[in-house]
């Protein structure tokens, strides 16, 4: 049976393929039954599924996060399709899957990203943050992380490479508004974008499908790339043989732990310097604009409107613009 992208899924297919399995939970009926309610993904998108009449054995059998291959069949429940399994296992033999298929990738060219991105790191004039963001630059196993990673679990770039793709993005930007501004520390600005989310390498995991670390439960890539600036700071200093300026690494930190602008939005405190109010809008802007041309992109019953879109609290209408002479 060929493979259904399930962005190409419809009422009424019958499928026998793998899956992502991104979530999955055990519930019971008003009788008393159990079943399980799962999000099964590809590189194309997302669908609900559920086992009715299923055991407890049946749901610990089955990975948080990875692979499983679905036998049932799609249906429309409320005015959205659902895949209702009639059999529902783990698959191991990664050596037979596709994974461009079932996990998302950039369509950008990674190398010629990563090179960018240290060029423009390369701009920076302060000595003493120039070493700093190389220790960050010369840590080979970080950095192989850094270019694969995702940004987020679903949000924006959450894909393969989004991490990488995200922060190029806000360099370039950074480029071109920065000279508008010229009593902004371009420096700080740069190191800032750079190292903002930089420990997304460690509070997920992307191996199969995108899920939580315990690393990621428990502390997060907010405090987590804090700490990272304080140890790398050290080993900058055994380098250059001198303490770093404790100014620099404070506010390296602050934007750090400031860039998501509010606790509301998981912030530790609120942006309290023109670089990091600076970059909390840059990341935003380039955040917000990628999550709104995901979402009309996505496929739909509606073509004029994507479906609620709960970071923009509305549905978003998707143009059809003719250019007139």
């Amino acid at each position: 049976m060929p493979r259904i992208a399930v962005a190409q899924l419809r009422d009424g297919d019958l499928i026998e393929q793998v899956f992502v399995l991104a979530s999955k939970q055990i519930g019971q009926t008003a009788n008393s039954k159990l079943f399980i309610k799962a999000e099964c993904t590809d590189a194309t998108g997302h669908i609900h599924c559920r086992v009715w009449n299923a055991t407890r054995d049946q749901y610990e059998r089955l990975p948080q996060a990875g692979y499983v291959r679905v036998r049932g069949r799609v249906e429309t429940y409320q005015g959205h399709l659902q895949l209702v399994a009639d059999v529902i296992v783990p698959h191991e033999d990664l050596a037979s899957l596709n994974l461009s298929e079932l996990i998302k990738h950039t369509k950008k060219n990674v190398p010629e990203m990563y090179t960018r991105v240290k060029a423009i790191l390369n701009q920076i004039q302060d000595k003493q943050l120039r070493a700093l963001v190389e220790e960050f630059l010369s840590d080979g196993d970080l950095m192989k992380k850094f270019i694969i990673a995702p940004a987020a679990m679903g949000m924006h770039h959450a894909w393969i490479g989004g991490l990488l793709e995200h922060t190029a993005s806000l360099l370039e930007l950074a480029v071109l508004i920065c000279p508008r501004y010229p009593d902004i520390d371009q420096d700080l600005v740069f190191a800032g974008l750079f190292l903002h989310d930089i420990a997304k390498t460690v509070e997920l995991s992307y191996t199969a499908g995108f899920d939580y670390t315990d690393n990621g439960r428990l502390i997060g890539h907010v405090v987590q790339g804090a700490i990272w600036i304080d140890q790398k700071a050290r080993l900058a200093e055994g380098k250059l043989g001198h303490p770093l300026r404790k100014d620099l690494v404070t506010v390296l930190q602050h934007i750090v732990l400031s860039h998501h602008g509010v606790p509301e939005f998981g912030a530790a405190v609120c942006p309290k310097t023109p670089e990091a109010i600076l970059i909390n809008l840059i990341d935003n802007l380039d955040a917000k604009t990628q999550m709104a041309v995901d979402a009309v992109a996505a496929p739909a019953e509606d073509n004029t409107w994507t479906e609620y879109q709960k970071a923009f609290n509305t549905k978003l209408y998707r143009p059809t613009i003719t250019l007139h002479d």
